[in-house]
């Protein structure tokens, strides 16, 4: 099979490597880069998050600041406006039309610049670098290769890991995140065990209780904590100096969550909200995270991400409010609890033992199925992407201490087992958060995608050594 010869070349086709093409076919005009996105699926923009049909799965941020460029604050409105006018910058709209959205962004771009990208559906297996001149090979799982001077990884979340080992038996009755359609054969009288609490787990419990009369489901994680709600018609996040309360570095996670409360009340006291307190600290997380030492890091995973996620990533108010019913009903109930033990039965039934949070007996909760929303796995490790795992293998990516991803330099370059960039191998996505944090969330993603795209641009009108049009050699 021929090889082909890019400039760019994108490994993944959800928001970050669709954003990051638009960004670059804008960047790199004047270089004429050529621009290649490979996807394991024809459909670009969409992703886990974006792809679904169901107009009931709405965004988690006010249309106002879901714009795909910062520089152009009412895009994501204006595009609604055409669709519906009565949509608003405050409205929460549905994840199906932000999908299209991403689409016709994509679709503008590359009119605008013709002849210059081009979407490969497949999977890239491996990424080595070219022993005697700057660029990489990019082999795909179908046999085909590239050459390419600059590799982009946007591989976007890896799959949840499950919490316990699981032989044959067990695993038939686990179904994945984001698998609607097996949830739907489910038999409607199915109970089920939801293990996760936070925003993909609500998805999967709107998705099993859609009936008139919904199922008995189990909602399971270690402190039983629910995704806070949005305000109704909030407003925009202020952009303000860097919070004197605070204090300077080095920092200690314990001190900084008792003056995170304090502020807390202060502005409750005088008539505030405790979401003004975060969205106020919002743009100055990333100083704040790297102010923190290894340890005080690890601390914070360990004791505090299970609060401060509840809090910092919020359901749409409609969200909060179905799900507010829904826990009403008898049908539904969420637990903090610890999973201990899971054992298929002859009659098809699941047996789970649990232990509740404070108490030292464990019980037994009988289901028909389990969905596994425990959260993106950030580690890299024997369970990641294949790509992933031979990276580290080859020593040109080196994994984050903390278990969040990968290591990165400033510019968004892959720090090699060495401890240097590798000149023209890239990262965009939620593993960001091992060196931002706030880093998985449309407002900071855009950003950091155009920022990418400028890094590159200037590369590569420093020196190009590839062809700038892809063609067999």
């Amino acid at each position: 099979m021929p090889t082909d010869s890019t400039s760019i070349l994108i490994v993944g086709g959800g928001f970050s490597g669709t954003l990051t093409a638009i960004h670059l076919l804008h960047s790199t005009a004047t270089q004429s880069a050529s621009i290649t996105l490979v996807n394991p699926t024809s459909v670009l923009g969409r992703g886990l998050a974006y792809r679904s049909n169901d107009d009931n799965q709405t965004l988690n941020v006010p249309a106002g600041n879901m714009s795909a460029f910062t520089e152009k604050p009412s895009h994501f409105v204006d595009f609604c406006q055409s669709i519906d006018p009565s949509i608003n910058p405050g409205s929460f709209v549905s994840r199906r039309l932000y999908g299209r959205y991403l689409e016709q962004c994509l679709d503008e771009a590359v009119s605008e610049h013709p002849n210059r990208f081009h979407a490969v559906e497949g999977e890239a297996r491996e990424v080595h670098a070219l022993p005697t001149k700057e660029g990489f090979t990019v082999n795909l799982t179908s046999g085909q290769c590239f050459i390419a001077e600059h590799v982009v990884l946007a591989l976007g979340h890896q799959l949840p890991r499950f919490p316990l080992p699981l032989g044959p038996v067990e695993r038939a009755f686990v179904i994945a995140a984001w698998d609607f359609d097996s949830m739907s054969r489910l038999p409607s009288d199915a109970s089920v065990l939801i293990i996760g609490t936070g925003h993909t787990a609500v998805d999967a419990l709107f998705h099993l209780t859609q009936q008139a009369q919904p199922r008995t489901i189990t909602m399971l994680s270690r402190h039983g904590l629910l995704p806070q709600p949005h305000r109704l018609n909030p407003n925009p996040p202020p952009v303000g100096q860097y919070p004197d309360y605070v204090g300077e570095a080095p920092l200690r996670m314990r001190t900084l969550v008792h003056q995170l409360r304090q502020e807390v009340a202060r502005q409750a006291n005088s008539g505030g909200d405790w979401r003004d307190v975060l969205n106020q600290l919002r743009p100055h997380t990333p100083r704040l995270w790297q102010a923190l030492s290894l340890a005080e890091r690890r601390r914070f995973l360990r004791h505090a991400v299970a609060f401060w996620d509840v809090h910092r990533h919020r359901l749409a108010p409609q969200a909060a409010d179905r799900l507010k019913s829904l826990l009403k009903t008898e049908k539904v109930q969420v637990l903090a609890a610890r999973l201990l033990a899971m054992h298929g039965t002859a009659n098809g039934e699941l047996n789970i033992e649990l232990r509740q949070r404070g108490q030292q007996t464990a019980q037994t909760l009988k289901v028909t199925a389990v969905v596994n929303c425990t959260g993106p796995n950030t580690a890299i490790g024997p369970s990641s992407h294949g790509l992933l795992q031979q990276l580290v293998e080859d020593r040109l990516l080196t994994p984050s201490p903390c278990g969040l991803g990968l290591q990165i330099n400033d510019r968004y370059q892959l720090i090699n087992a060495q401890g240097h960039a590798v000149n023209g191998l890239w990262y965009i996505g939620p593993m960001l958060k091992s060196r931002h944090w706030e880093a998985i969330a449309v407002p900071e993603l855009r950003v950091h995608a155009q920022q990418l795209s400028l890094e590159m641009a200037k590369q590569l009108a420093t020196y190009s050594a590839l062809p700038t049009q892809p063609k067999s050699v």
